[in-house]
């Protein structure tokens, strides 16, 4: 008798782009999965959300980028919800630029797709969007995997746009009606023991004023391990907006208000996180608060939300901060041996 595969890699579904026709400006679409219809007793490691096929460009009336990353913003987000929900939101409204920059820290570098010209012609797409589950730097990380035995649904809704997310103005069409999202997934067979329950989320907080003391508060009853600061003006990530971060909760400072640390704090990520000389950390600086691989040292929001200040600088506008971040409950999933 033939032993089962301890772990697979395989394409799930693949679907249409719910997007069709040339279009200047298109509407926006869903794409939905239930990795319950192909998978039931699997702990899911990653999941990638690929996006290939051709996209038609007519008309010789340019636009100018919006500043996105071209061409991952043709999808907006990525949210997954599983059943029951046990207070969490699985991935909360992933955005391909915070999954692009957390995914620096997670494995050293960025992989980005092939830009499109907004140009006549038939333009391949290929590119894909990691969602991790099981953690790098992690003492065992596939205590962060998704036991899919404990959940009776895991719905991914990935939201689609057309030509209006990459570029503005012009009368050029595009038409996406080649292009399929498929979903893949790399997964652990026969893995029993504690789990943590995670989510992965993003916050936008816009920056109004120049100020040293924006206020932002994540909520208690979790251990933050990740959290991934973003500056962006009109769209395009930018190094002035932020001077400093102080993270702090209920007397304890992990990052002390008045350093002026921004610059520092990117400098501490290439000592520790990235592998790449030539990697661009522009706008981008994480507080790696998976310490020495053990959920146990992260930020411990138990018992008292974690407050975030931000140093910021208002300069040419409009500007925001994307705060992306895992917090996990620690061991709270068990499986058992079968």
């Amino acid at each position: 008798m033939a032993k089962p595969s301890l772990w697979g890699l395989k394409k799930l579904s693949s679907k249409p782009w719910p997007v069709a026709g040339a279009a200047v400006s298109s509407p926006q679409g869903q794409v939905i999965f239930d990795l319950k219809d192909f998978l039931q007793t699997e702990t899911i490691s990653r999941l990638f959300v690929r996006v290939r096929g051709n996209v038609i460009i007519a008309g010789a009336g340019a636009g100018v980028a919006t500043g996105r990353d071209n061409p991952e913003s043709l999808v907006l987000n990525a949210t997954a919800r599983h059943t029951p929900a046990l207070g969490v939101v699985s991935k909360n409204a992933l955005t391909p630029r915070g999954i692009i920059q957390q995914s620096i820290f997670d494995r050293g570098y960025s992989i980005h797709g092939t830009t499109v010209a907004d140009a006549a012609g038939t333009t391949a797409v290929d590119y894909w969007l990691p969602l991790n589950f099981k953690m790098p730097g992690a003492v065992n990380p596939v205590e962060w995997g998704l036991p899919l035995a404990l959940f009776t649904s895991y719905q991914l809704v990935v939201t689609c746009g057309g030509r209006e997310q990459l570029f503005t103005g012009g009368t050029n069409t595009w038409d996406p009606t080649g292009l399929i999202v498929e979903l893949w997934a790399d997964f652990d067979a026969g893995v029993a023991g504690a789990f943590h329950l995670v989510e992965e989320f993003e916050q936008v907080v816009p920056v109004l004023q120049t100020q040293a003391d924006l206020q932002v508060i994540l909520e208690r009853g979790f251990t933050y391990t990740h959290l991934l600061f973003i500056a962006q003006t009109a769209n395009a990530k930018d190094n002035t907006v932020v001077n400093g971060i102080t993270v702090q909760s209920a007397g304890r400072v992990w990052t002390p208000q008045g350093d002026k640390n921004a610059q520092m704090i990117q400098n501490w990520n290439r000592e520790t996180h990235v592998n790449n000389a030539a990697e661009s950390l522009v706008g981008t600086y994480f507080v790696p608060a998976l310490r020495d691989g053990m959920a146990s040292r992260g930020i411990d929001a138990s018992a008292d939300r974690v407050e975030i200040k931000l140093d910021v600088t208002l300069g040419g506008g409009p500007s925001n901060v994307i705060i992306r971040g895992r917090r996990i409950m620690q061991s709270a999933l068990q499986v058992k041996a079968a």
